[in-house]
């Protein structure tokens, strides 16, 4: 399950046409389904808004957006619990996405690690 950072990656790596870590990945998996949580997909057209736009077109194309797992709720709690009571708290959409990718039996594809590495049971794969 891809992060939104990844996609992030993957477009400005795309515009700028110079391959960095995120291409490499995609390269590295050229026959795989990749997915994307609806939170990450929602997060990422938030922040980079045009549906129609040619990289929105690929992504659509190479990447299975993800429904909500029906555990991801009380992964969502049993995590958020956790990290406060540890002090170490992690953004609202970092967590329901974490949660997902538990919830969903799915590791978790970001360079965000040092974020993501609070997380219990999250297998994480940084690219």
């Amino acid at each position: 399950m891809l992060d939104t950072c990844f996609l992030i990656d993957y477009q400005k790596e795309s515009k700028r046409k110079s391959p960095g870590p995120a291409v490499g990945f995609l390269r590295a998996h050229p026959d795989e389904r990749l997915q994307i949580s609806v939170v990450a997909w929602g997060e990422f057209l938030a922040g980079f808004g045009d549906e129609n736009a040619p990289f929105v077109q690929f992504a659509r194309d190479r990447l299975d957006l993800v429904p909500l797992a029906p555990g991801a709720a009380s992964v969502y709690r049993k995590v958020y619990r956790h990290l406060k009571a540890a002090g170490s708290l992690i953004g609202a959409n970092d967590l329901w996405i974490a949660s997902h990718a538990i919830a969903s039996g799915e590791p978790l594809v970001t360079r965000n690690g040092s974020e993501f590495n609070h997380v219990p049971e999250l297998r994480l794969v940084t690219y």
